[in-house]
């Protein structure tokens, strides 16, 4: 009887331990970090993997006009010039984004375009 009990309990206790372990596992905080200083803008999200597609989605759209193209299994770590001349580094892989402006390197229109896609980003991952 003691080995039957024992048993049931191993079993359930199990199950509970892959359970646990995969809620945790797949359930990740959206964490959303924005450095304004006064030479620099930067954006930073960590995000659950699900909803990579999305912003990749949403920075080709607002992006359309670089040579960057984000695709699901792609990792980023670049600096590009966009064709308007906005300089910015992206770093991105699924579940992180990081992208960061030097404002001396860069306009005002471009630091505003940056921000509103920033902005847009915060959005995307609600």
């Amino acid at each position: 009887m003691k080995i039957v009990i024992r048993k049931k309990f191993l079993i359930a206790f199990s199950v509970f331990v892959v359970v646990a372990f995969t809620s945790c596992h797949y359930r990740h905080n959206t964490n959303i970090s924005i450095q304004e200083k006064r030479d620099s803008y930067q954006f930073y999200a960590t995000y659950n993997e699900s909803k990579t597609k999305n912003v990749w989605h949403y920075l080709n759209a607002e992006l359309d006009d670089s040579e960057i193209y984000f695709s699901d299994d792609n990792y980023y770590n670049v600096t590009t010039v966009l064709h308007d001349d906005t300089r910015l580094y992206i770093k991105s892989s699924p579940g992180r984004i990081k992208i960061k402006l030097d404002k001396r390197d860069n306009t005002e229109a471009s630091y505003k375009r940056v921000k509103h896609i920033c902005e847009g980003l915060k959005d995307v991952l609600k």
